[in-house]
């Protein structure tokens, strides 16, 4: 049985492919319209990139990675507020944490208003994360590449907060989620190079998505991997010839730093940041301040991550080298958790890669059984609006549990992926095929 036929192709059955279409244009549009129009986001997260270009363009650089030393999401840099100013950001400014060569690319938009970029972005995201859809659909879901299915999902992403608010921070995960999701779907296809490529742009603008390449180089194929180390290779070679060691070493050093902090502030959905909340007061929780973490918080968050990384082992290392994707896929959905529960912060807008992994429960679930496609309605249902409130206002509840809707949400997710593979591993006659 193909995952996902049942479902599509009953109703498709009764509703004649004129409809279908008309369907899928409707969700498409009100898709569209919920997520870019009518466009008046702040695009706060965006704003620092911009700069970013200003600043290199300007002969800047010594400003690139001001940041505040008590608040994460301050610059605490009057030349950086200024510079935003001028490229037309009328409110706080937040810190670049990209790579150097990311402000160089931008230093060609500096003649362009920041709320035409921000407008353009918005709608090149929409692009992005419909390509990404269908990176999900071509890799784990074929049976619901079909107009029904694309109007299925896209209604019910309008109420998916994880990516409404990525479009309102004017966010990179929209490209960040099409570039890994094209990784795992062009391997698949047997095209090693542009894998390579797209996972390794991925990861140099955002370091997680590297967790990725492990599936690659464990039962391979290694040709992908091998083409990504170069691919990163030319990017950072790239970043040290044009904008030089010392921007460099600063950006690294900022990574290195914010590696160690404890983000309490509620939109970071980490397993750190969730233990420490109850260390703290709610009314903290509205605030970027870094803190140094407690020491319970951090070890309990260690010895989880150690337990979960046994865990995935054991149940992959079961699973039959043969067919492909009955390890692939549980492998990948790992990664995608891992990348969200490994970092010490996991921003709310990161859980779009939840979508892939429910994607992968309902692939590899055995005909017949319930519970995983419940536990992926349960986990996407805790991610929508009105359960997960929305994030660009600060919570008016003070329970850390509510407050951790999103890792409550990937929490189901890997309890159904782990048992669905242990099944799966232990009992393979009985497992889609």
């Amino acid at each position: 049985m193909v995952p996902g036929r049942s479902f599509v192709s009953v109703i498709e059955s009764h509703v004649a492919r004129p409809l279908q279409l008309l369907a899928a244009g409707a969700a498409l549009a009100l898709f569209v319209e919920v997520m870019v129009g009518p466009y008046t986001y702040p695009s706060v997260d965006l704003a620092p990139v911009v700069v970013a270009g200003h600043l290199v363009a300007d002969g800047q650089t010594a400003y690139l990675y001001s940041q505040d030393q008590v608040r994460f999401n301050r610059v605490g840099d009057a030349t950086f507020r200024q510079v935003a100013r001028t490229a037309g950001f009328v409110s706080e400014p937040t810190p670049f944490v990209y790579p150097p060569l990311v402000a160089y690319a931008m230093k060609t938009m500096t003649d362009v208003p920041f709320s035409r970029i921000a407008r353009f972005w918005a709608y090149a995201s929409a692009i992005m994360i419909l390509a990404a859809l269908y990176g999900v659909f071509a890799a784990y879901l074929p049976a619901w590449n079909r107009p029904l299915g694309w109007a299925a999902v896209l209604l019910l992403l309008c109420l998916f907060e994880p990516l409404r608010y990525g479009f309102w921070l004017g966010q990179t995960t929209a490209l960040i989620f099409p570039l890994v999701v094209a990784a795992v779907a062009l391997q698949r296809h047997e095209r090693p190079i542009a894998a390579g490529l797209a996972l390794a742009v991925a990861a140099f603008i955002k370091l997680t998505p590297i967790v990725v390449v492990a599936t690659w180089l464990w039962r391979g194929p290694r040709r992908p991997a091998a083409w990504f180390a170069i691919f990163l290779a030319l990017l950072w070679t790239a970043s040290l010839a044009t904008m030089g060691v010392a921007s460099n070493v600063q950006y690294l050093t900022r990574l290195a730093a914010i590696s160690r902090i404890d983000l309490v502030a509620f939109n970071n959905q980490s397993i750190l940041a969730t233990l420490s909340r109850p260390w703290f007061h709610p009314s903290m929780w509205i605030y970027w301040h870094m803190y140094d973490p407690p020491v319970v918080p951090l070890v309990a968050t260690r010895a989880i991550l150690v337990m979960a990384s046994l865990s995935a082992a054991y149940c992959l290392f079961r699973i039959p080298a043969a067919p492909d994707h009955r390890w692939r896929n549980p492998a990948e959905g790992m990664a995608f958790l891992l990348m969200l529960f490994a970092p010490n912060i996991a921003w709310t807008h990161y859980y779009v890669f939840l979508l892939p992994v429910m994607a992968i429960v309902l692939a590899e679930q055995r005909a017949g059984s319930v519970a995983p496609a419940a536990m992926v309605a349960i986990a996407f249902a805790l991610c929508c609006r009105p359960i997960l409130s929305p994030q660009d206002q600060p919570p008016t509840t003070t329970s850390a549990l509510l407050v951790a809707i999103p890792i409550l949400a990937a929490l189901v997710l890997a309890i159904a992926l782990f048992g669905t593979a242990y099944v799966n591993a232990r009992r393979p006659q009985l497992a889609i095929e």
